[in-house]
């Protein structure tokens, strides 16, 4: 394949019509290109991705699909499996499938039906999958953790016959309180990460043990409901041994040498700005040598219009050492998107060797990729941003880099590819799979 070599320019305007969501023309800029939408196959919400050889996985609300990205202007659908439970995030290793269930359900099957937490026998929790005939999955085991799975991160230790699954929890409404899911005025009910022990030869005999938050972790109020301490999403990096938490009021780093007894290393809640103009700490990811740590801010809890002034603090990307904490820049789509939700959401960085370039969703601001270190040296927003596509009708959950290609799970949408022409992506290294929220070794 040519690859056109380009930069951003002024936006261009196409026909793309891909349904509600984003309210004006598809913008983009002439170094993005569409190659494919593999438009969903149910109304459920699209969420998270993970990418094995030559297949993404696709997430969401009632299941995930399996597609074949041999051809990724030909995606083609191998499996679309079945089995309700938001948010349907997943991992994948070797022959196994994780699923995260966030709702009550009435059971760990896959035909269970939603309920709530004060139900008798109510599941939450993760579903496991051997996929290794990916045309047909079979649930081998549904490991019930406390206050469900919002998300959770897989560090693979195959050395060790075993996974290690990090599940972030929290009280999202009246019906997911049950009885190990209680917030209290003070902000200390719950507090914990729930790390799940995988033996790989035997996924149903796994074990499940509490990883109480630091008592110093600061408190958060979700949405004005529920005050609570709780982590959102963590990513980590296996060679470094190291993991991000975004722990919704504060960012954190961890020692994670006993993965199953993470340590505190450092927290950040925000000095450069009113600590208020931080809502919710989302997601994290490394850069590629470990020396950079992305936390996301989902102003508004991912309701809000957050990109309608690009020139506010809301709903950021901020990018931090690692190894002291301190803040080096801050980032989010350089335009006007008045269209709720927009925030920066779920990103990952290209994996190159000599600079950080990081792809991330932006819900209705689409898909953007952003020259880290432009930023760092002083550069604005729109000189270091490398380039976006910003459908009509989108609404993107995740954007990754994967294998020369950038992958959209897009809530209304389903799966986009998109080809970036810029010499920004250039030497970008292959991977034989991607969980985007685990990297396993440093490229330097």
């Amino acid at each position: 394949m040519v690859l056109v070599i380009g930069t951003v320019t002024a936006s261009a305007h196409d026909g793309d019509h891909g349904g509600p969501g984003s309210s004006g023309p598809t913008a983009k800029s002439q170094n993005m290109k569409l190659l494919s939408n593999t438009a969903k196959s149910s109304g459920a919400t699209q969420s998270d991705l993970a990418f094995f050889g030559d297949h993404a996985v696709a997430g969401n609300y009632t299941g995930f699909r399996i597609l074949d990205v041999s051809e990724p202007g030909d995606p083609e659908v191998v499996t679309d499996f079945f089995c309700n439970g938001a948010q349907g995030d997943v991992s994948v290793m070797g022959d196994l499938l994780f699923q995260s269930v966030d709702s009550p359900q009435s059971s760990g099957a896959c035909n269970s039906t939603n309920v709530t937490a004060s139900t008798p026998g109510m599941f939450e929790g993760i579903r496991i999958f051997d996929i290794s005939d990916i045309t047909a999955p079979v649930r081998v085991a549904s490991i019930q953790t406390d206050c469900g799975s919002h998300t959770h991160t897989l560090l693979p230790e195959p050395e060790n016959n075993r996974a290690i699954i990090y599940v972030s929890s929290y009280p999202l409404g009246g019906a997911a309180i049950g009885p190990d899911c209680r917030p209290t005025q003070s902000g200390d009910g719950h507090n914990q990460v729930s790390i799940v022990n995988v033996p790989l030869d035997d996924p149903a005999s796994a074990s499940v043990t509490p990883y109480f938050l630091d008592p110093a972790t600061t408190s958060s109020t979700y949405l004005g409901a529920f005050t609570f301490k709780a982590c959102h999403d963590i990513s980590v990096f296996k060679e470094l041994k190291l993991a991000a938490a975004a722990c919704l009021s504060e960012s954190q780093l961890w020692d994670i040498s006993d993965p199953l007894a993470p340590q505190l290393k450092w927290s950040f809640d925000n000095p450069v700005v009113n600590p208020a103009n931080i809502d919710l700490w989302h997601s994290a990811t490394f850069s590629w040598d470990g020396e950079i740590v992305a936390f996301g801010d989902e102003s508004g809890g991912g309701g809000a219009a957050r990109c309608g002034n690009p020139d506010d603090q809301q709903g950021r990307i901020w990018f931090l050492d690692t190894a002291t904490g301190e803040f080096l820049t801050n980032y989010k789509i350089p335009r006007s998107v008045t269209d709720a939700p927009c925030t920066m959401h779920n990103f990952n960085f290209i994996p190159l060797r000599d600079r950080n370039v990081l792809v991330s969703a932006a819900y209705a601001g689409g898909t953007t990729v952003v020259d880290v270190d432009k930023l760092i040296g002083g550069a604005s927003e729109s000189a270091s941003e490398v380039g976006y596509y910003q459908p009509h009708g989108g609404n993107a959950w995740s954007s990754y880099w994967y294998n020369g290609f950038i992958y959209a799970n897009d809530i209304l949408r389903g799966v986009d590819v998109y080809l970036l022409s810029d010499k920004a992506r250039a030497g970008a290294r292959k991977l034989p799979h991607l969980n985007p929220q685990t990297q396993e070794s440093v490229i330097d």
